[in-house]
């Protein structure tokens, strides 16, 4: 058990920087695809493209992929390895778009080939978010599936994006950070000075690939590899941070959207701060349907909502002060116990388990609850196992031993580029109060999570502002009503940014609403997918 503690650093890091992983009404009826677009861009899309990609060497700009049977790495969380009908290959690219002839990279593509082949629609590329998720991982070893209709139709393509999977991984060792929230100016410099000793560790071991992590780099990938797979037009399924890849894409590169589907969508016009603020207005929203729903079928934590909210609330905030010992090691925080009740608020039907582990973490049994609290990291570390398989990094860089490279750093990697936020130990102290005012159960430790974009030992190169994708065709947005992660709102906002577009919004709690059991939403993204065919500008579906 003594293992958990080994995850507190880690659990704590990933809780304020997702955006890191989504039965309707089928009277629906779905149209043909409008001819309203979003206004004319200001420069042609081959001159943006151009832009996008400058100086690229015709070797990396032509590049053919080279189909191969996938190794068993390339599916590490699978149970008998990769599926058989998976295909794997290389694609090159620079690591830095801006000395384009320079060092470079291998990022791992696979593909599972459309079952109908004589009625092939072409490629759809899939990212199933994070940022720190390996979609071609998925994809070999059959973790993700697109609806039959989807999958007879399209090859289903999945990467590893740079730094992550078998994608030059990064090779950032583990931290030494606490597992309590810093409240006091000395902890808040400790915990800051603990970050920036993991963030410098993660820059010398990674090398220069570390400053090359951001989505718009991410992007220019996903153009590269929509030419390998010689596609005039990149078809595209994005969930959460994916969402935000695709529009950094549709943005660079807007003659190019095909068939765009952005499910759980992140709004980039919030910067960190903004980000981890609606996110905590989101886990409130979860959180106080979950009491609800506890108390409708008899809950042992309260007779109304209410009281559940109210008792767990003064459970977790005591728990720093009076953390509850493990049997061999350990104990349960309220950093711990956040991301344990965080986690099975993405899916209403694990509520129950959510309920077992409140209870029983109350009555002095923390297991359950720590056990749900560590579940996200594990399944980091099994979609990142084959970088300790191999061994080897492939951009230079002293390494590290593969036992104490830490999974979650990817997602460090990628969000501190992309979004400015506080930069000192006295912003983040000054906005855990703040949030801690407006979320009394969440806000203090989502907050905390911000010290390590503070620390990073590089500077933001994104900015906080809408995306447009002038001239780009019409896409489909999916969101559940209430999403823990990705709030509705951000959706709504999105759509606005791009134009013209469809919102499915499938109703209940709930994250990434697309192939999870819901008729009406599959209904309108195939419609849209296999027959072109636009929903109406907004369409809701029953839970």
């Amino acid at each position: 058990m003594h293992e958990w503690r080994g995850t507190v650093a880690a659990t704590l890091a990933a809780l304020a920087l997702l955006a890191a992983g989504c039965s309707p009404d089928t009277g629906h009826q779905v149209r043909g695809r409008t001819s309203t677009a979003a206004p004319a861009a200001s420069a042609a899309p081959r001159e943006r493209q151009q832009r996008a990609l400058p100086g690229l060497p015709p070797a990396l700009a032509r590049q053919h992929l080279a189909w191969e049977a996938c190794a068993a790495e390339d599916a590490p969380r699978g149970d008998r390895g990769p599926r058989p009908e998976a295909e794997c290959a290389w694609l090159t690219v620079p690591v830095d778009y801006g000395a384009p002839t320079g060092q470079s990279i291998r990022i791992r593509v696979v593909r599972v080939r459309a079952r109908a082949q004589d009625r092939r629609l072409g490629s759809l590329v899939f990212n199933p978010g994070g940022p720190g998720e390996a979609g071609a991982a998925m994809v070999a070893g059959g973790l993700f599936e697109a609806t039959p209709a989807v999958t007879d139709r399209y090859d289903l393509v999945g990467f590893d994006p740079r730094g992550i999977g078998r994608s030059a991984p990064l090779a950032c060792p583990q931290g030494a950070g606490g597992d309590l929230i810093p409240r006091t100016r000395e902890q808040a410099e400790a915990e800051f000075k603990a970050a920036a000793d993991q963030g410098e560790s993660c820059r010398r071991a990674s090398g220069p690939l570390l400053a090359h992590m951001d989505t718009v780099s991410v992007a220019r990938d996903l153009e590269l590899l929509r030419a390998a797979l010689d596609e005039p037009r990149l078809h595209y399924l994005g969930f959460s941070y994916g969402t935000y890849l695709g529009q950094h894409y549709a943005h660079l590169f807007p003659g190019r959207v095909g068939r765009f589907v952005l499910d759980g969508l992140v709004d980039p016009a919030t910067d960190q701060r903004r980000t981890a603020r609606n996110d905590v207005t989101a886990l409130d929203d979860s959180f106080a349907g979950y009491a609800r729903a506890c108390v409708t079928l008899g809950c042992p934590l309260g007779r109304t909502p209410a009281e559940v909210v109210a008792r767990t609330t003064a459970f977790v905030r005591d728990l720093d002060a009076h953390p509850v010992p493990v049997p061999g090691g350990g104990r349960l925080t309220t950093a711990l116990a956040v991301q344990g009740i965080r986690t099975p608020l993405y899916q209403a039907a694990r509520w129950p388990d959510l309920t077992r582990a409140l209870v029983e973490a109350m009555d002095g049994s923390p297991g359950p609850l720590i056990g749900l609290a560590v579940e996200q990291v594990r399944v980091q570390e099994q979609s990142q196992g084959q970088q300790r398989h191999n061994g080897r990094f492939p951009v230079p860089g002293a390494g590290a031993p593969a036992g104490d490279v830490d999974p979650t750093m990817a997602r460090n990697a990628v969000d501190c580029l992309d979004k400015p936020g506080p930069r000192t130990p006295a912003e983040v102290l000054a906005e855990l109060a703040e949030f801690e005012k407006a979320s009394p159960l969440f806000g203090a430790t989502v907050a905390a999570a911000l010290y390590h974009c503070a620390a990073w030992p590089l500077a933001p190169t994104g900015r906080a502002e809408p995306l447009t994708a002038p001239g780009a065709p019409p896409m489909v947005l999916v969101s559940y009503a209430v999403d823990p992660a990705t709030p509705l709102a951000g959706a709504r906002a999105v759509r606005k940014n791009l134009g013209a577009g469809s919102l499915v919004v499938r109703q209940g709690t709930g994250h990434s609403a697309y192939a999870s059991g819901s008729d009406c939403t599959d209904a309108a993204v195939d419609a849209f997918l296999v027959e072109d065919r636009l929903p109406p500008p907004n369409v809701e579906c029953s839970a």
